[in-house]
């Protein structure tokens, strides 16, 4: 287990797994998250407090009780009610574990609903959580759980729908970033690239995405510096290899969208 305090008001705690390719972090703090994204499929659920955020799929909503998901790829972001800390927990799972845990292809997998109101997926997503993180936990008990509230919470309709969406000119520069995030890219690349003028594929791209070029490509690059540290990857080498200036400046990247500093989230506690 991993705890980290990056201020009084906020404590993370990133929990080790028995099943490959699913983790699990819990969160008090009443701080707000920028606009992101993850790799991986989230779920979890609210245990004090409220969140009012943003996200692709609508405005959530949530309050103590209520559980939470996120799709991979998907923005959004982490506004707690004003005055008010909120705690959560939530377990992803890699794209890799969502095919083995449900009977669909995973492009077909999605979470429809980012807030569901139910006893039943709060209890079952708790279970799930206690079983993934206890100190001893049974490998065939935490699967089986994960299993049932997963399937509480995903819905049959494809995500291969969103892209498809998108315009070209959009499409162009997301593989830009997916392709070259490790390099430097700028606004004008992205206008050269896909024949437009800077404020055309700026304004584009935000209306489509529902952020910039630029935060897109830091959350993109902080995804690839997160791999790179857990591998072992030194943080000086991970800040160069990642396309940011120096160490400091991964530093700061890191814990504006994650919480945590890049040391505090691979050191181990306990």
């Amino acid at each position: 287990m991993q705890v980290c305090y990056v201020s009084e008001m906020h404590k993370s705690v990133r929990h080790k797994t028995i099943l490959a390719g699913v983790e699990a972090i819990s969160i008090s703090s009443d701080r707000t998250f920028p606009r992101h994204s993850h790799d991986e499929f989230g779920f979890g659920y609210i245990v004090d407090g409220a969140q009012d955020s943003w996200s692709g799929r609508g405005l959530v909503e949530a309050e103590a009780g209520d559980t939470i998901t996120v799709n991979p790829g998907e923005l959004h972001d982490g506004v707690g009610r004003k005055g008010y800390p909120r705690h959560w927990r939530m377990m992803f799972l890699s794209p890799t574990a969502i095919q083995g845990y449900c009977d669909k292809p995973v492009r077909s997998a999605e979470f429809s609903r980012p807030v569901l109101r139910s006893r039943q997926a709060l209890k079952q997503s708790a279970e799930a959580f206690t079983a993934l993180t206890q100190d001893q936990p049974d490998a065939n008990h935490a699967e089986q759980l994960l299993m049932l509230a997963l399937h509480t919470q995903l819905d049959s309709n494809p995500l291969t729908g969103r892209d498809t969406r998108r315009t070209p000119e959009v499409r162009t520069v997301l593989d830009m970033i997916f392709q070259g995030w490790d390099s430097s890219l700028s606004l004008a690349d992205f206008a050269v690239a896909t024949n437009s003028s800077r404020y055309q594929i700026l304004r584009r791209f935000s209306y489509e995405v529902g952020t910039t070029p630029h935060a897109y490509l830091t959350q993109h690059r902080i995804k690839r510096a997160k791999e790179m540290i857990v591998a072992g990857s030194p943080l000086a080498e991970t800040a160069l290899a990642c396309g940011f200036s120096d160490q400091s400046h991964l530093t700061r990247a890191f814990s504006r969208q994650l919480g945590l500093t890049p040391g505090c989230f691979v050191r181990k506690v306990g």
